[in-house]
């Protein structure tokens, strides 16, 4: 019964690791024809600006796709980091840039929100690629953005000021991290960033018609 049991649990793990393995596969020869060559992944900061934006936008809808095909699990990100290795993050910052640019000069922000900014929406690629299905889910992303920046500066500066500011600003960093908080800023940014998703939908119809949502308003950006 023993042996029965360990060579059942023996042909399952086989059989996981051939799935994986041929998930692998399908993905890495999509990636591969979006990119056209793995010479293009290595050395993706040197092509042509246009050519960037390009495939930053097809990884997006592609990343989309697999994700809603329940392609994309915990093990097939890791294997997407060792297709990229770094290069993954230069990839999405080419969307990520000049969208936080266009962020700072409509939400008139403070220089130390830039890095932060990029930072964070450029960290995980999946949550990312599903914030521009629509203006709603980019909100809710660029808010707890913003609010982990504020949170982290406040943090900074509680190890400088004085004992009455550090209490100060005890009590801020626990109002920035209550979820409300977050929320209340996505209401504030809500029209900045749909007004930004617009723009960022019409040029993504420029470089790559299938980004462009067929139904009426916003939404449906980088959908499979």
């Amino acid at each position: 019964m023993l042996e029965l049991k360990v060579k059942k649990a023996i042909l399952e793990t086989k059989e996981k690791k051939e799935k994986l393995l041929i998930e692998q596969t399908l993905i890495k020869k999509r990636i591969l024809m979006i990119f056209e060559s793995e010479k293009n992944i290595k050395n993706f900061d040197s092509l042509p600006k246009f050519k960037k934006e390009k495939i930053a936008y097809k990884l997006v809808s592609e990343i989309n796709f697999l994700v809603e095909t329940n392609l994309l699990n915990e093990q097939l990100k890791d294997f997407l980091g060792k297709i990229f290795g770094d290069n993954l993050t230069g990839v999405f910052q080419t969307i990520v840039n000049p969208m936080v640019v266009s962020l700072m000069k409509s939400l008139e922000l403070a220089d130390y929100f830039k890095e932060s900014l990029i930072s964070s929406l450029s960290s995980d690629p999946t949550k990312l690629s599903q914030s521009l299905r629509s203006c709603d889910e980019l909100s809710k992303l660029i808010a707890e953005s913003l609010s982990d920046a504020i949170h982290n500066r406040i943090v900074q500066k509680t190890g400088t000021d004085s004992v009455e500011s550090k209490f100060l600003n005890s009590a801020l960093s626990d109002a920035v991290k209550d979820p409300r908080f977050s929320e209340n800023v996505q209401r504030k940014i809500n029209s900045v960033v749909c007004d930004l998703f617009s723009v960022m939908s019409d040029k993504a119809s420029k470089v790559y018609d299938k980004l462009k949502p067929s139904e009426g308003g916003i939404g449906g950006l980088f959908t499979p």
